[in-house]
């Protein structure tokens, strides 16, 4: 059990240390994720997201790989929102720094593509809000997407 930042207290299951920084990221019961911050949990809809894309550090196969295991030797549900968790952190990532973006971009797959994402980086690589090699690989996974989605 443990304390959100409005002081209700969850059951949850950590998954990530962060940085090794004591604190971590984590899973309750119904799949929802969660960052552990000073201020007690934070979702990733109340801002705990920030708290957790040093995963991003992580290949997305390291990701995937460490994130079954985990699952399997918990209690957790097999589908506890993964590819939400994949999403947010991403979707986040382009809004930091360009450090984040870069990581984030090399996450992305285009299969996880949508108009609203596609939109956000045809934003972001129009105002060059990031470095030219992040406005590049945005632009070679828009190109991938909409290919895969004229072919289907």
């Amino acid at each position: 059990m443990k304390r959100t930042k409005s002081g209700k207290f969850i059951e949850w299951t950590p998954i990530f240390d962060i940085k090794n920084s004591g604190y971590f990221a984590g899973v309750d019961n119904d799949g929802n994720w969660f960052a552990d911050t000073a201020e007690g949990l934070k979702s990733l809809d109340e801002g705990g997201g920030i708290g957790i894309l040093p995963i991003l550090e992580m290949t997305r196969a390291e990701f995937n790989s460490y994130l079954n295991a985990k699952i399997r030797s918990s209690d957790l549900k097999p589908d506890s929102k993964l590819s939400e968790l994949a999403t947010k952190i991403m979707h986040l990532s382009f809004g930091i720094s360009t450090y984040w973006a870069e990581l984030g971009i090399e996450w992305l797959n285009e299969s996880e593509m949508d108009s609203d994402l596609k939109n956000r980086l045809n934003y972001l690589i129009e105002n060059k809000m990031y470095s030219q090699k992040f406005r590049h690989k945005a632009f070679a996974k828009i190109k991938q997407y909409e290919r895969k989605k004229t072919s289907t």
